[in-house]
């Protein structure tokens, strides 16, 4: 039954998207607004105020419009737009006016915050001009910078990926002018593509408005590169060899013990959309910690990749269906190189890796060999790891892909996985909406397991008013990806989502969101394990940016044998069920003080569960940020009573966008750990930076004393030279 169901699914998703594609023109959609670069004559200086020859003479490309809150009204705010180029860099020169410019949200300086809290201008590129992959840059009033790979047209920008480029802002009492010039070696595309995708969205914080140059509809995302509109006029961009080379030193101390280091990061590009990048003794002394978290189910945790080397250029390995998802993860490249508490310090030494990343003609690739050392006190071998995975655009957001890995960071024996995919997607479904069928399937085949199977389909309709989608899954019991991430098989998992999302048009309500996802989930011979339904009867974002949210979930689930959920409290097999509340506040983003509740209320296997979470951020100047959070579960069972406490604490300091301090605390009570993690990063200029991080950790002891159980501390100097 659900094989025809699919094959239904798949039918009609297929023919909708030949037929929408049919509606557009080989370069975009029709409607697509276009502007032309002009040749810049003289040189560009990058101070933030526009007062080149150049500049003055260029025309602007033409105006934004509301996305929200009204789609299609003229902004509220002017902002002007031009575009320079020379043989050498793009130059995007944006005069923000702001009739109120005290009004202005620009509470960020770091590299790579998250810009969306502030006043913001971003532009995304698409220079391989295939309608899906490309690169954002965004800037705020204050000039902090952030920027990230866009990969099949994601709803959510992953801030991924550190280029090389610059951007400079001034202010004034008529507004915010800024400045950008993007290097065309940091960027990929084909000498004689003279014409790019390309979208400009400007957010307007105190009013809570988003405006747009191409594209400004609520169901359109500014990722979606099928939407962007065109750049016309780029003959003559030159990438240079395509050659980065970037050395490094490093020293520090670990728990006393000296240490000095040295490596090379080389960047190649072997055609102009394909490059290839080398790693030699690898060091990821600068990485920032994880965020702790407290287990309370039978299955592992998640925490995100967070080193450069595997973030660049990670979109291209993406399966479809899985993207996104922690469920089934194909390569989970934390699992190479990492091994045990990264907190204490788990690494594994990285003698070599080499990486292939881009796109030729209709295709993506991605290849990724990496090297490890042996760690004898670990028990850990040398081992070769190694992933690929090719796919193939098809009409304007489609593609069929292929994925292969091999070895085991473990080092337990043989494992490799093989996988097929594909993706059926339009933006253009009845008009203007968007609907997508994802589907795969994957065979592990593991030297101790032995071989098994996993796959799925995925339907999504992710509109402005109606976000409806169908996930279903089956995990094999023996399905293992070594180099992958699984924390639980031997399933069948289906996920719905039902969401109506209303714009009332009063003044005080700017969006509801009435939610209902239902989750099942049984093992391999259909018995149920689990199930769970959230409802969201009220659920309501404000016009000032306030969030307010109230839920009902009714859970089931079942032991199979005794589960251990604290040190002492053992939950004996069974059936359980039991009804969670949830009420939710959150304060806007804009504020200078930001304030987020929330608190569970319900049962929990024979007992209740209350969970409270509780976070303070200060930002009294863009130079300043202040947060502490406190996570609590309070846990009351037959078998007895425990609680769980992680208390996460952040002070930074950012002296301009270039320099920034950062400093992370946090203990939990499971694990008994205090840890500190201090990061001072100086940008010398885009490409060369200056990392000093320090980290500690003490334990505490029962009867309340802390012993030092880490002492790290280390230096990374590192120098990009560009051919």
């Amino acid at each position: 039954m659900k094989g025809r169901i699919v094959h239904v699914l798949a039918g009609a998703l297929s023919l909708a998207g030949v037929a929408s594609a049919a509606q557009q023109s080989e370069h975009g959609r029709a409607d697509a607004p276009l502007a032309t670069a002009r040749r810049a004559t003289g040189p560009i200086r990058l101070d933030g105020r526009l007062d080149e020859p150049d500049w003055q003479s260029a025309a602007p490309i033409g105006p934004l419009t509301q996305r929200e809150p009204i789609e299609g009204q003229a902004a509220t705010e002017q902002t002007e737009i031009r575009i320079l180029f020379d043989e050498l860099a793009l130059y995007i020169g944006i005069m923000c006016h702001e009739s109120h410019p005290r009004a202005t949200v620009s509470t960020q300086l770091l590299r790579d915050a998250n810009l969306d809290v502030d006043d913001r201008i971003t532009i995304v590129l698409d220079p391989f001009f295939d309608h899906r992959n490309g690169f954002f840059f965004q800037v705020n009033p204050a000039g902090a910078r952030s920027d990230g790979q866009i990969s099949d047209n994601p709803q959510d920008l992953i801030r991924d990926w550190d280029g090389i480029w610059d951007a400079a802002v001034t202010r004034t009492a008529e507004g915010w002018t800024v400045e950008l010039a993007i290097p065309f070696k940091t960027l990929r595309f084909k000498p004689d593509q003279t014409v790019w995708g390309f979208n400009v969205e400007r957010q307007i914080k105190h009013l809570f408005e988003t405006d747009r140059w191409a594209a400004a509809r609520q169901t359109s995302w500014i990722g979606n590169l099928a939407d962007a509109g065109q750049l016309a006029g780029l003959e003559g961009a030159r990438q240079g060899r395509g050659l980065d080379v970037r050395p490094y030193v490093s020293g520090g101390r670990d728990t006393g013990d000296a240490q000095i280091a040295g490596g090379l990061d080389v960047f190649k590009n072997l055609t102009p959309n394909l490059n290839a990048s080398v790693t030699v003794n690898t060091d990821f002394a600068e990485t920032e910690a994880d965020i702790r978290q407290v287990n309370l189910t039978r299955f592992p945790l998640f925490f995100p990749e967070k080193r450069t080397f595997f973030l660049e250029g990670a979109g291209v390995f993406n399966v479809a269906g899985l993207a996104g998802g922690s469920d089934l993860i194909p390569l989970f490249t934390r699992r190479i190189g990492l091994h045990g508490n990264e907190d204490t310090g788990g690494r594994v030494p990285i003698a070599v890796g080499a990486k292939l990343v881009g796109r030729q003609s209709d295709y993506n690739i991605g290849v990724l060999d990496v090297q490890t050392r042996s760690v004898p006190e670990a028990s850990l071998d040398a081992e070769n790891l190694f992933a690929a995975r090719l796919s193939r655009n098809l009409l304007q957001q489609s593609s069929v892909g292929a994925i292969v890995t091999s070895g085991n960071p473990d080092g337990t024996g043989r494992n490799s996985l093989i996988g097929a995919d594909a993706r059926l997607a339009t933006s253009t479904f009845h008009g203007n909406r968007n609907l997508s069928l994802d589907m795969f399937v994957e065979r592990t085949d593991d030297r101790s397991a032995g071989a098994d199977y996993a796959g799925g389909v995925l339907v999504r309709y992710p509109n402005d008013r109606w976000d409806l989608s169908l996930d279903w899954k089956q995990i094999g019991e023996r399905f293992l990806p070594a180099l992958g991430f699984v924390p639980r098989a031997g399933i069948r998992k289906a996920v719905a989502r039902l969401a109506f999302q209303p714009r009332p048009k009063r003044r005080a309500i700017r969006q509801f969101f009435f939610e209902f996802e239902p989750e099942y989930i049984t093992d391999l011979h259909n018995t149920v394990e689990n199930w769970r339904l959230f409802i969201a009867p009220f659920n309501a974002r404000t016009e000032s940016g306030e969030h307010l949210e109230w839920n009902f979930v009714p859970e089931f689930e079942r032991l199979d044998a005794p589960f251990e959920i604290s040190p002492g409290v053992v939950v004996p097999p069974g059936s359980y069920q039991w009804h969670r509340f949830r009420a939710e506040a959150n304060t806007a983003t804009k504020r200078r003080w930001v304030v987020d509740f929330t608190y569970w209320w319900g049962g929990l296997y024979d007992g209740t569960r209350r969970q409270t979470g509780a976070g303070l951020t200060l930002k009294p100047n863009a130079h300043v940020s202040m947060a502490v959070r406190i996570d609590r579960n309070d846990i009351a069972l037959r078998e007895g009573s425990f609680y769980t406490e992680v208390v996460t604490a952040r002070l930074d300091y950012s002296f301009t966008p270039d320099v920034s301090w950062q400093n992370l605390q946090q203990y939990d009570n499971a694990s008994r750990l205090l840890a500190f993690q201090s990061r001072f990063r100086w940008i010398l200029k885009p490409g060369n930076d200056l990392f000093v991080v320090v980290n500690r950790g003490w334990t505490r002891t029962f009867d309340g004393n802390f012993e030092s159980t880490f002492d790290r501390a280390s230096s990374k100097l590192q120098y990009t030279f560009r051919f």
